[in-house]
């Protein structure tokens, strides 16, 4: 079931502009309908094993924003529930992780790189006839009513093909990819997910599944020609080692340190209305700067979709300061320190998240991006809950080493023991 969702999660923009392709038009009700039926097979999923003490973070923050919502509805005189879907996707789907297990999380990932990969390579192997299959210009238009022409007359998304000057790697001379997503950021997004992934889990996967995920992320980084995640790529590959020695409550302050370091590249590089480093760090401090009370407090929610490209303005806006500080804590603290696996996963998620906000608005909370990640958080934060019980029973009598000689009158369980394993009594 997880698998699935997961697999449902990344690719129903697909299913959906090939319906619209070659079926009947679509609008955005089918899109929204889409992410409903996601979510609540998702909500059905976590509530047929029944809710744990170690659903509290998700559930607390569920309810917070659920209350917010309906602040924010009073107070701007209309229904408001943008903040409130973003926290849904993050909530069910850390819960969906709180109840995977290796074999299921590792499956699930396996499925999902596997299948944007074979997209990816369709795209760069037949445009004309990805153009053709899909046709991401009009569905995006039908759908967002996003794209006022289309470039070149390709089909393709309107950013695909860039602008002079724009950074790229020179590898490919395709237009930007999107695989399975239909549009460039998803794909770039989604390459840093599986980043988080690949330095958290490195250790525990195969020697295929490392294969799979290092082929798709370089291809992905390469083909995209994406700035932010290349980046990221870059710090990834440093935190492996880094991570695991770096303090706990840190994480905190990762925003904080977003925002100064993007103060001083901007100041350094200058004034810029491009689409470059410049222009996207200036344009996200100098907006966040002229945030008023009123917005702060979620009186001016309807303007959050005037932020396509500041993430931190976005989320004032959506969401108002409390909002803010809820998700900012969750975001920073929901996966426990207690192994190096966690400390990875931990500051991969969290410097990718408030980086991601410094460039873009919400397209850290698009479903395509947001279900994998949290879906690994919630599985991070799995196994510190499995190791509690585990020290909840040796402290109960529960479990014996299985070298200690069997009580008199009870017989030994049958069957091979791993050495240093534990037996329930």
């Amino acid at each position: 079931m997880i698998a699935f969702l997961l697999v449902g999660a990344i690719s129903y923009n697909a299913v959906l502009a090939f319906v619209n392709a070659h079926g009947r038009t679509l609008s955005m009700t089918e899109v929204a309908a889409a992410e409903f039926i996601i979510l609540a097979t998702a909500a059905a999923a976590v509530l047929s094993r029944g809710l744990s003490p170690r659903d509290e973070p998700p559930v607390i923050l569920g309810v917070a924003f659920l209350m917010g919502a309906l602040f924010l509805s009073f107070i701007n005189g209309a229904l408001v529930v943008e903040a409130l879907r973003n926290v849904a996707i993050i909530v069910l789907f850390t819960m969906l992780g709180l109840r995977s297990s290796e074999r299921g999380i590792r499956l699930a990932f396996a499925l999902a790189i596997g299948i944007v990969l074979a997209g990816l390579l369709f795209e760069l192997s037949s445009r004309q006839g990805y153009a053709t299959f899909f046709q991401p210009f009009n569905y995006y238009q039908n759908t967002r009513g996003l794209g006022e022409f289309d470039y070149e007359d390709t089909g393709l998304f309107g950013n695909a093909l860039g602008f002079e000057g724009r950074f790229s790697f020179g590898v490919f001379m395709t237009p930007r990819t999107s695989s399975i997503f239909i549009e460039q950021t998803s794909l770039a997004n989604f390459a840093g997910v599986i980043l988080i992934y690949l330095v958290a889990m490195w250790r525990s996967l195969g020697r295929l599944e490392k294969w799979l995920g290092v082929t798709f992320v370089v291809l992905a980084l390469l083909s995209n020609n994406t700035r932010m995640s290349s980046g990221f790529a870059l710090l990834s590959v440093v935190g492996y080692f880094v991570y695991p020695r770096l303090p706990r409550y840190a994480t905190l302050l990762l925003p904080l340190v977003m925002l100064g370091l993007a103060i001083v590249v901007a100041t350094f590089l200058g004034p810029s209305n491009e689409d470059d480093l410049a222009g996207r760090l200036g344009q996200t401090i100098y907006l966040l700067s002229l945030t008023d009370l009123p917005a702060s407090l979620g009186a001016r929610v309807f303007e959050s979709g005037q932020f396509p490209d500041s993430g931190y303005s976005y989320v004032l806006y959506s969401s108002s300061i409390v909002g803010a500080i809820a998700l900012w804590i969750y975001v920073a603290l929901i996966v426990p320190f207690e192994s190096d696996a966690q400390r990875r996963c931990a500051w991969g998620i969290g410097i990718f998240f408030f980086m991601n906000l410094l460039v873009a608005g919400n397209a850290i909370f698009s479903m395509k991006v947001a279900a994998p990640m949290w879906l690994l958080a919630g599985f991070m934060r799995s196994l510190s809950a499995v190791r509690d019980r585990m020290a909840a029973d040796r402290a109960l009598g529960r479990l014996r080493p299985v070298h200690a000689p069997a009580a008199a009158g009870r017989r030994p369980i049958a069957g091979p023991i791993r050495p240093g394993a534990w037996r329930v009594r």
